[in-house]
């Protein structure tokens, strides 16, 4: 069976290759969070270990090659995907709770947001490319504070659509 026959949305010989990111600083990065870090929460090195569970990153050339790979789902905790300066990290192993990075000109790399992809896919036919967008032209304030949705986007989808709540930022 070939993967296009069952919708498999990566291309396998791809290497990462992003302009902003490195694996080592995503690896890094991820140290900071409680359930990324290695040993997760308890320290324990039996919690999701990286032999089996390893920091794995894709480039995701289109926003719609992002949206593919977040509906295909089930992927690993430590799944990593790029789409030009932002990065989404699964932290639940098969979920759907992505730990939202944003990679500045100054070179900060700010953890700021905890998005349910699928959700957020799922809300309207145009939803997710307008907040992908949102967040590509948000500035560091705005996404430390949790202000990157702009007053049009607002008006076009919050009376109508329940948006996700923020999970916190780590610097």
């Amino acid at each position: 069976m070939a993967e296009e026959d069952y919708g498999w949305p990566l291309e396998n010989s791809r290497e990462f290759a992003s302009e902003f990111f490195t694996e080592e600083e995503l690896t890094e990065k991820q140290q900071k969070n409680t359930w990324l870090r290695r040993g997760g929460p308890d320290e324990d090195p039996d919690y999701f270990p990286t032999y089996d569970y390893s920091y794995t990153y894709y480039e995701c050339l289109t926003v719609e090659e992002l949206k593919k790979a977040c509906l295909y789902g089930n992927w690993a905790i430590r799944q990593c995907f790029t789409y030009r300066n932002l990065a989404f990290i699964n932290q639940i192993n098969a979920g759907d709770e992505w730990w939202t990075l944003k990679k500045f000109e100054d070179g900060r790399l700010l953890a700021f947001e905890s998005c349910s992809m699928a959700a957020i896919i799922e809300q309207h036919e145009d939803y997710f490319e307008d907040y992908i967008s949102q967040l590509l032209k948000a500035t560091h304030h705005q996404c430390r504070h949790l202000e990157y949705l702009d007053d049009e986007f607002k008006e076009k989808y919050l009376k109508r659509l329940r948006l996700p709540h923020a999970a916190g930022v780590i610097e």
